[in-house]
């Protein structure tokens, strides 16, 4: 299938889930009691949320600065700042991670580090993330068994599978990962492809990602990257406390947090840009689950999304009018990494 077809079809197919999650978050909210609950907003609490925000993201960049480090000792935190925060920017307004491709493609000679590197750190990021909400979600399960009200099936559902997830990610990183590169290293040097001009290249890009890939092969690594996590998301799900408390919530205090479990999950699924769609299907049910009513529900999410979308996209945004990265990689080069990730 031809890449410009193909990330057509994905489009398409992101473009109908958002729609399909958009009207199963708000076919059942009462849009005069949504209006009533974003017009008695307590903006106090908002500030407060954008400034968990703001100490979030400092954590998330001292966090990616440790893991680029660990292979290449000469990059400095403040290097790793904007290249962080413009890729997030960008993943909230281009599809298929195109921010990760900016990560890793336009910003490689700022970092003083291989496009292979700096997918690796991602790769490690997603893994140290996914672990963090796998957490919190099984904590809103148990909660959610130690009420008046059944565990829906889906949340069982997705718990198992981010579980099954988490647990391949962590067999990579810490277990199988020596074996799968020697894997692909023979695949690389096969008769029949031995010879060809890029199986050198090739070879070279696939150690220096599965050399990124065993920086938390130390315990003590691994742990402090986890402790640094668990600050990004307390931070995260601060800011759906905040929210919460901006509006008339007055369901179980365990609600937020369920919310953000569900509600930053659903960003793994396919949708259109800025997760528009899916994040509020899911945060809304988040919020229910713990007794939430559907239009508090609705204006959190509502809220939510702007808080954890807007400044981060207006800033990296900004940033990339003031100084564009993409003099570097070609329009070619960006299309062709999109495609390997």
């Amino acid at each position: 299938m031809k890449p410009a077809l193909s990330r057509w079809i994905r489009l398409s197919f992101g473009t109908a889930i958002t729609i399909s999650c958009l009207w199963l978050a708000l076919r059942k909210v009462p849009v005069g009691g949504m209006r009533e609950s974003l017009e008695h907003v307590r903006w106090s609490w908002i500030v407060t949320a954008l400034m968990l925000l703001a100490v979030g993201y400092t954590a998330r960049i001292y966090r990616w600065w440790l893991m680029l480090r660990a292979s290449n000792p000469a990059v400095s935190l403040r290097a790793c700042a904007w290249p962080l925060i413009v890729g997030f920017a960008v993943n909230n307004v281009v599809p298929f991670r195109a921010g990760d491709v900016v990560r890793a493609v336009g910003f490689k000679e700022r970092l003083g580090a291989s496009a292979p590197q700096v997918l690796g750190s991602l790769v490690v990021e997603r893994i140290l993330d996914l672990t963090i909400l796998l957490i919190a979600l099984v904590v809103g399960i148990v909660g959610l068994t130690g009420g008046t009200s059944s565990v829906p099936v889906s949340y069982q559902r997705t718990a198992a599978i981010m579980a099954g997830f988490g647990i391949m990610g962590w067999a990579l990183l810490l277990v199988v990962g020596d074996q799968l590169e020697s894997v692909i290293l023979r695949a690389l040097q096969h008769r029949s492809i031995a010879s060809r001009a890029w199986v050198s290249s090739a070879e070279h890009h696939v150690k220096t990602l599965f050399l990124a890939l065993k920086l938390v092969r130390a315990p003590e690594r691994a742990l402090g990257l986890l402790a640094i996590s668990t600050v990004v998301w307390v931070c995260e799900g601060g800011v759906f406390w905040a929210v919460a408390n901006s509006l008339e919530y007055r369901g179980s205090p365990l609600g937020p947090w369920f919310a953000l479990a569900t509600g930053s999950l659903s960003t793994l699924i396919p949708s259109s840009p800025g997760y528009v769609g899916t994040f509020e299907f899911f945060t809304i049910s988040g919020f229910t689950a713990y007794g939430a009513s559907n239009s508090i529900a609705a204006a959190a999410a509502l809220i939510v999304h702007g808080v954890l979308w807007l400044p981060l996209t207006m800033t990296g945004l900004g940033y990339l009018l003031v100084r564009p990265v993409f003099g570097g990689p070609s329009s070619q080069q960006v299309a062709q990494t999109q495609e390997r990730m």
